[in-house]
């Protein structure tokens, strides 16, 4: 069985990836730390065919599952991480139950309507559907809404969430591989950055309510961030292996289940969801 070398890119995560470098070398992998130009323009530090975990920013680990020929290159699916292709699939579980996707343009557009369906207080929570986030999700006063949706209109094709304000608790982020929760880790508490390993055994059912009750996946390592609101344990969003951060998570169990997935011919996920036997 070939184990991955982990590529991890360079200056995104700061000194808090040295663990996982760590990790990976204690595990008996390669680990090596690489630009986007290493891997967009070369030279390539692996050769295609290679078994390997590109971990970094989306267009890095975009540009290495497409053009690299590595396998499996990372875990990101764009089409199916779309909020568009997986609310439907969580919808009972949501956080934004109460939603609307359109255009940014058409947002922009419809400012006084969106506000009066959706704000409170003057505001209303708006963000990119897509993994590729072009602005940051945040509540955006009526008098910066031009402003914040902006750079949708570079791509008129691009698409957002519009939903209610609401209060959050505490944010726990999961690591998911099939129907398991590997590991997880809080990383916020009231909408500040707070972080602690583990999870409480409710957020843990929780979210094995949710793998249970949802047969679609969107690949086959992903996250899934779960908060404490209102109406009780909500799912924030879903987001990609390989270009996601994974706080406090236990980096041990993680790698492992992580390598073992890259050296083992992982099941492919197709754009909707279903699963077929990878055919390498």
């Amino acid at each position: 069985m070939t184990r991955p070398v982990w590529l991890i890119e360079s200056g995104v995560y700061g000194p808090e990836v040295e663990p996982l470098a760590a990790e990976v070398r204690r595990q008996g992998m390669d680990c090596r730390s690489v630009t986007y130009r290493e891997i967009v323009k070369g030279p390539a530090p692996l050769p295609p065919g290679a078994c390997a975990i590109v971990y970094g920013t989306y267009p890095t680990v975009r540009h290495a599952t497409l053009r690299c020929g590595w396998h499996p290159g990372g875990w990101c699916s764009p089409e199916n991480l779309d909020c568009a292709a997986y609310y439907p699939h969580f919808a009972p579980f949501l956080l934004n139950r109460r939603h609307e996707i359109l255009t940014g343009v058409a947002a922009i557009r419809d400012r006084e309507r969106l506000f009066r369906e959706f704000g409170c207080g003057g505001r209303v929570f708006a963000r990119p559907t897509s993994t590729h986030k072009l602005f940051v999700g945040r509540l955006i006063a009526e008098g910066n809404w031009e402003t914040a949706l902006a750079p949708t209109r570079y791509d008129p094709d691009s698409r957002v969430v519009i939903a209610e304000p609401q209060d959050l608790g505490r944010e726990w982020r999961l690591v998911v591989a099939g129907d398991e929760v590997v590991s997880g880790s809080r990383y916020a508490e009231a909408g500040v950055r707070s972080v602690a390993p583990g999870c409480p055994d409710e957020i843990l059912g929780f979210a094995r309510e949710m793998l249970a009750a949802v047969a679609w996946r969107p690949d086959d390592l992903f996250l899934l961030d779960v908060c404490e609101s209102a109406a009780g344990l909500r799912l924030v969003e879903l987001n990609g292996f390989s270009c996601s951060w994974l706080y406090a998570c236990d980096f041990a169990r993680v790698v492992e289940v992580a390598s073992r997935l890259a050296s083992g011919g992982r099941a492919r996920v197709d754009s909707d969801g279903t699963r077929a036997e990878d055919d390498r």
